[in-house]
């Protein structure tokens, strides 16, 4: 163990120490059920869920899947996996029933937790216990529902199976054309990915965290959910973000660190909300990860709000890529907005060229992750794990590390232009386009052409009211972008196409291209 590093521990160890530091403090407030949960009383329940897959005989190799929106229960189950020392796999509720079933034979669960209100045909995936859970506080419920069943198991559990080293979740991540993929992250993936997050936000016992995105997400788990059990923090734990339950969240609750993605503050810009920084004077900051958040948005947000956004970017593959320390919100000296931060202190991260050479401060490449905080690499249709190269995994992002050791991402390999064999950035193209007045959200991407192999086409949603001609927004271009990065088609539309995760859908986008070419 290196010099001033922090000792691994496991949930289970967690779990005890919390509930003996902070018995009676609240953990979890469930904003959409009313309710909230101790340490003591989810230290307790995590046991009798951790006893009774002792009782099923569970290993350390055995994958359990837990399918159920964000709520007490749902994360009591995440919890008590974890505490056993199974390892972990959250689906999506809004994930496809076929892709559902799909990722059951995957994964190759030998329990399936599943919310009782949801209908699943359990003849497509065999090979499974089928569990399912229901509401704590609902009384005689069915004999084979989850809290019932454990109503005859005790409270007390000792004996973890696995080490760190050991699968602790697999997070299906989101797929556009194919099957998502299953990453298999273990133990000291989470700690430390979680400490990643504690040490840079300084998160102690005192913090009050804002969640609202879906357990099963790697970022949740890293964000929010793990780190607030690291800390005795207590997390204020959503369904979905509410536009307008979003002011009394931050005061009701006296947040300290409330989560944010670049569509909830487009949102919150397009749709003013009664709110402001001085209303909420335990707000420290909000985050913003999952996708890009182009700079005018941030500034114009925070000017807006007065409240001050931290940039971050990760992936389920690569843990905490980089991180800012929030201290420097309020020195515009050290402040570097656009970078995603820092590199955290488990995580090594470097800059290769296309021969696999090391690149120096400002010089654009591949971005290359390895460390403690990283995944182990994916799941396979054997149950074998496919490993990340231990010299490190390529993340298909660009991007440079300036002098100061600042991260900046500038676009995904697999997304540039190659047209007529010259790459084109389609974020260099999407920002400019951003910097007209009338433009609410831009999307580029490269679509085939016979004479160039590919070209740039633009889609593009206007401000409430605006009224421009795409010759306009193509005049726009020319006083920044060279003739060949100027976009050969652009379309108006009234939203851009997403995927579950609120990130573009290229699918989509080349659909409308092809409906209107």
């Amino acid at each position: 163990m290196g010099e001033n590093e922090t000792q691994y521990k496991d949930i289970h160890t967690i779990l005890s120490e919390m509930a003996e530091r902070h018995p009676n403090k609240v953990y979890i407030e469930s904003l959409d059920q009313g309710k909230s949960i101790t340490f003591k009383q989810t230290h307790r329940l995590c046991n009798k869920i951790a006893n009774y897959l002792r009782a099923q005989n569970i290993k350390a190799s055995d994958n359990i899947v837990l399918i159920g929106e964000n709520s007490i229960e749902t994360l009591l189950i995440f919890f008590g996996v974890l505490n056993y020392g199974a390892a972990i796999g959250g689906i999506n509720v809004e994930e496809s029933k076929e892709n559902i079933y799909r990722l059951l034979h995957l994964a190759k669960p030998r329990i399936v937790f599943y919310s009782q209100e949801l209908l699943f045909d359990q003849e497509r995936y065999e090979g499974a216990l089928w569990i399912p859970y229901a509401n704590l506080d609902v009384e005689g419920g069915e004999e084979n529902e989850l809290f019932s069943i454990l109503k005859d198991y005790s409270f007390e559990f000792d004996s973890p199976v696995g080490t760190k080293d050991d699968v602790a979740t697999l997070v299906f991540t989101s797929g556009t054309t194919a099957v998502p993929k299953a990453v298999a992250a273990t133990r000291e993936y989470i700690f430390y990915s979680s400490l990643d997050i504690i040490d840079r936000f300084k998160v102690t016992e005192r913090d009050v965290i804002l969640d609202y995105r879906a357990y099963s997400w790697a970022s949740p788990q890293v964000l929010s959910i793990i780190p607030s059990l690291m800390t005795g923090a207590t997390l204020v734990f959503g369904k979905k973000f509410s536009h307008s339950r979003f002011t009394s969240w931050l005061k009701d609750y006296g947040i300290t660190i409330c989560v944010g993605v670049p569509a909830v503050f487009n949102m919150l810009l397009e749709e003013d909300i009664p709110l402001h920084k001085r209303d909420v004077p335990s707000l420290r900051f909000m985050t913003s990860s999952t996708a890009p958040l182009l700079v005018r948005n941030l500034l114009r947000f925070e000017e807006k709000y007065g409240i001050l956004i931290n940039q971050l970017a990760g992936s389920s593959e690569t843990g905490w890529m980089a991180v800012n320390d929030p201290e420097t919100l309020n020195q515009p000296e050290k402040r570097k907005i656009g970078s995603i931060g820092k590199v955290p202190r488990y995580k090594e991260l470097f800059i290769l060229d296309e021969q696999g050479k090391k690149l120096g401060p400002g010089e654009e490449g591949e971005i290359v992750v390895t460390g403690k905080s990283r995944a182990l690499g994916y799941l396979q249709e054997d149950g074998t794990i496919n490993k990340f190269p231990e010299e490190g995994f390529l993340t298909g992002d660009l991007g440079y590390i300036d002098d100061d050791d600042y991260v900046y991402i500038t676009g995904r390999k697999k997304d540039l232009i190659i047209r007529g064999g010259v790459n084109i950035s389609p974020m260099e193209i999407t920002r400019w386009i951003m910097e007209h007045p009338a433009v609410q959200e831009v999307a580029t991407i490269g679509v085939p052409d016979e004479v160039r192999g590919e070209d740039v086409a633009s889609f593009v949603v206007l401000k409430e009211g605006e009224q421009i001609s795409v010759e306009d927004i193509i005049e726009h271009c020319r006083k920044k972008l060279p003739d060949w990065k100027l976009p050969k088609t652009l379309y108006f539309l009234k939203e851009i196409p997403k995927n579950e995760r609120d990130k573009l859908s290229k699918p989509g986008l080349l659909k409308i291209w092809e409906e209107n070419r």
